[in-house]
């Protein structure tokens, strides 16, 4: 892992020293000048890839979210349709329960 690190890191140096040689050359900038607008623009890819990724999350949290509020609209129509069929059976069924109950008492 720490050699990946280290390529990573020698990678990013190497892209550094060519676009600072790139704004040197074709920008005519001086050496400080080329250093802070490679600063800039590496700023800007990553608030780029920043706000790539921040959609990607929030995409993802939508969608779950969605599915969520699918499964339940779902389970609760099932729910209300067991019931609308059952509905005379449950009424009976705590009828007789109320009336059990009443005669343990007496």
């Amino acid at each position: 892992m720490e050699i990946l690190s280290h390529t990573a890191e020698l990678l990013l140096e190497a892209m550094e020293m060519l676009l600072d040689t790139v704004f040197e050359a074709v920008l005519g900038l001086t050496p400080r000048g080329a250093q802070v607008l490679t600063a800039w623009l590496a700023v800007g890819v990553l608030t780029w890839l920043g706000s790539m990724l921040v959609g990607k999350i929030a995409r993802g949290w939508d969608e779950r979210q969605r599915r969520i509020e699918d499964y339940w609209r779902d389970t609760v129509g099932k729910a209300k349709t067991w019931y609308m069929r059952n509905r005379l059976k449950i009424i009976l069924i705590g009828a007789c329960v109320g009336l059990l109950t009443l005669l343990a008492l007496f």
